[in-house]
């Protein structure tokens, strides 16, 4: 969507203290020459969101038709210009591509990638979500589990948003993000810079805060900083954990274009 996309890695890249840039994506345009130009400009990885490997309901999920093996391949070009490790992003529907759960895990062993199952979640507030469309990580589990031995990894790092597990032959490593069964909202450590310029502090804002507004009124690097450690210390987004709650179920939820997932 951004034509500079490869200049601005290139920006980022060489900015003091910023040593690890990773790009989520549905691999539409990930081409071998995208991917080796990105890499070159700076990119270290990325995510690839990929929720079936059956064409037809692959095509129903992104909603026009777009052909499952043009993915595929930008995993692979992804993976031949060095962009890793890759994360392979499923999002989990019930009823919809449960089925998918086992082939996606087969299609992805012993590749060096890790499939990460991701509950589905009431981002914004138009995907007519429901708790009853939602698959429980530990149910997905259950899953992979009646076709190989895995077991739990410690966390990489404080935070860490998703659960790790690793096949018992050496398979790899797979992870389940579950937002909506096992909140995590006491150990975030994640803030958000949109498109526009607004820090957001969860993935369910419903606002946020101009730091484009505060630079165009004069600030300085100083109090930016500022501002930024004072926004994070009063912070206490908790939507996940009080989900089931009256108080949670705001209509003005951003959506995830305007977050940036």
């Amino acid at each position: 969507m951004r034509h500079d996309i490869v200049p601005l890695v290139g920006d980022l890249a060489r900015i003091s203290g910023i040593d690890d840039i990773a790009l989520t994506t549905n691999g539409s345009a990930l081409s071998r020459a995208r991917a080796i130009s990105l890499k070159d400009a700076g990119l270290t990885r990325v995510t690839v969101s990929i929720d079936s490997l059956d064409p037809n309901r692959f095509g129903r999920i992104n909603g026009v038709g777009f052909p499952v093996n043009r993915v595929l391949e930008a995993i692979d070009n992804a993976a031949e210009a060095g962009l890793s490790p890759i994360k392979i992003n499923v999002v989990i529907k019930r009823g919809l591509n449960g089925m998918d759960v086992v082939p996606l895990a087969k299609r992805f062993r012993f590749s060096g990638h890790t499939v990460r199952y991701i509950e589905y979640m009431d981002v914004g507030a138009s995907n007519g979500w429901l708790p009853k469309d939602v698959v429980p990580a530990l149910e997905i589990l259950e899953m992979l589990s009646t076709e190989w031995t895995l077991h739990p990894v410690e966390p990489a790092y404080y935070g860490e948003v998703a659960s790790r597990y690793a096949y018992d032959d050496g398979g790899g490593e797979i992870g389940f993000i579950s937002s909506v069964s096992q909140p995590f909202c006491g150990s975030c450590t994640r803030a958000r810079l949109s498109a526009d310029g607004r820090l957001l502090l969860c993935l369910f804002a419903d606002e946020g805060v101009s730091l484009r507004d505060i630079m165009r009124h004069g600030a300085t690097e100083q109090d930016l900083i500022d501002t930024v450690r004072t926004i994070w210390k009063g912070r206490d987004d908790r939507y996940s954990d009080l989900r089931n709650g009256d108080a949670s179920r705001s209509t003005k939820r951003l959506e995830m274009f305007q977050i940036g997932g």
